[in-house]
């Protein structure tokens, strides 16, 4: 090997001379070198793939879900269960399937949580599951797309006949609020815009959000959601406009049946707001425990009742962390991934009755006869908002507190 000549290919700015002063220089460079080429030659000789540490991905979800059920837990916010279970229904419904390089369901789904539930950084679960992060964002979107044709047949009204047992099973509900099939309300979940509209989508508490129009029913599941609108639209304007849109397909409840409703919304039939200026939440009575009359009984009790909304909301949040802090993706992805998020909710609250977030959140106190719902409602009819309607859901609001404050004054 020429050493000079490398020398003079690896440092072609120093000017070489005969000297015998020199010597000693000439000879570290030279050796100096040496041992860079040698380097370079050793790396080329010792590469090593980004994504080998560890188990495999497949490997590392069999680990998960044959170990330690609190693993699966803490990991992906799911019990052991009802993750193999929705691994089983994706499979069958042919919304997903393992993929010819080897990537199993579980492993496309393990992603998914990790990333949607426990709030990771897709470069962060590439390295626990050993692929690339273009790997990761792939089958995080491919489940997406998977839970949201999964939601047609999850998010529907699933109570379609009686009186709920929620209400039945409770003196102070039944029979005054034998015809609540539900709630309805909106609540803000962050969302990444362009600079140019995103002061349309700040909320009053200034945030960047979007403002989420959601029916639950008394069981904790969602029944219907309404995604896209601006952080800083009223939620009487979502919900005027989630209804009056046919392809939205609200669930219109039949006559003697209503949803329970807060002040932001309109009294017409089948939605029952509160009575307004009066005491509603807890936090409103501060320890006073008498009622002024009726009316303010009334709210009490409708804000005990309307609270599982809220309640819900609590456990969406609690379990899918991405949602308080959304990722760069498109607005309509984001949408999207909402809908995942609240059908994964519908399918644990239906595989998992006992899931450990629906049991922290069952009784939590929130500050702020016939079919139940129309088939030709859910087509798309428009909601009655005329004065007369308005009189008629009122004339049953004041009916049923003024039974119920009979009732509960022994007259």
């Amino acid at each position: 090997m020429n050493v000079n000549r490398d020398a003079d290919d690896m440092f072609p700015n120093v000017c070489w001379t005969d000297s015998s002063e020199d010597d000693l220089a000439i000879d570290d460079l030279e050796t100096l070198a040496f041992l860079v080429r040698a380097g370079r030659e050793a790396q080329q000789q010792l590469k090593q793939p980004q994504h080998n540490i560890g188990l495999r991905g497949h490997q590392y979800i069999l680990e998960i879900l044959n170990g330690n059920p609190r693993n699966c837990r803490e990991l992906f916010r799911i019990e052991v269960d009802a993750f193999r279970a929705l691994c089983n229904l994706l499979r069958s419904n042919n919304f997903l399937k393992d993929t010819r390089k080897g990537l199993t369901v579980k492993e496309q789904i393990g992603m998914f949580t990790s990333v949607v539930a426990a709030g990771d950084e897709q470069r962060i679960v590439g390295q626990r599951f050993q692929h690339s992060t273009e790997t990761v964002n792939a089958h995080v979107r491919n489940v997406m797309k998977a839970l949201c044709r999964q939601g047609t047949h999850l998010i529907y009204p699933t109570h379609t006949s009686g009186v709920h047992p929620t209400i039945a099973g409770n003196p102070r509900n039944y029979p005054w609020f034998e015809g609540c099939i539900g709630a309805i309300d909106g609540t803000m979940i962050d969302v990444v815009v362009p600079a140019k509209v995103r002061e349309a989508y700040r909320n009053r508490h200034g945030k960047v959000a979007q403002n989420v129009l959601c029916v639950c029913d008394l069981d904790m599941k969602f029944t219907f959601l309404y995604t896209g609108w601006e952080g800083s639209s009223h939620d009487a304007r979502v919900f005027i406009d989630a209804l009056s849109q046919g392809r939205n397909a609200f669930p219109m409840p039949l006559d003697g049946h209503y949803y329970l409703v807060d002040s932001a919304y309109p009294c017409t039939r089948g939605f029952m707001p509160p009575y307004p200026r009066e005491r509603y939440h807890r936090s409103d009575r501060q320890g006073q425990r008498g009622f002024r009359g009726y009316k303010d009984y009334f709210n009490h009790r409708h804000s005990c009742i309307r609270n599982v909304i809220e309640r819900t909301f609590g456990v969406l949040k609690s379990r899918f962390r991405i949602l308080r802090l959304m990722p760069g993706y498109k607005v309509g992805r984001q949408g999207d991934l909402i809908m995942a998020c609240c059908t994964l909710h519908n399918f644990i609250r239906m595989t998992s009755p006992n899931d450990w977030l629906f049991e922290e959140w069952r009784d939590m106190e929130l500050s702020p006869s016939g079919r139940a719902y129309s088939e030709a409602a859910i087509s798309g009819n428009h909601p009655d908002m005329t004065a007369k309607s308005a009189q008629a859901m009122a004339a049953i609001r004041d009916d049923i507190a003024k039974r119920m404050w009979e009732a509960r004054s022994g007259h």
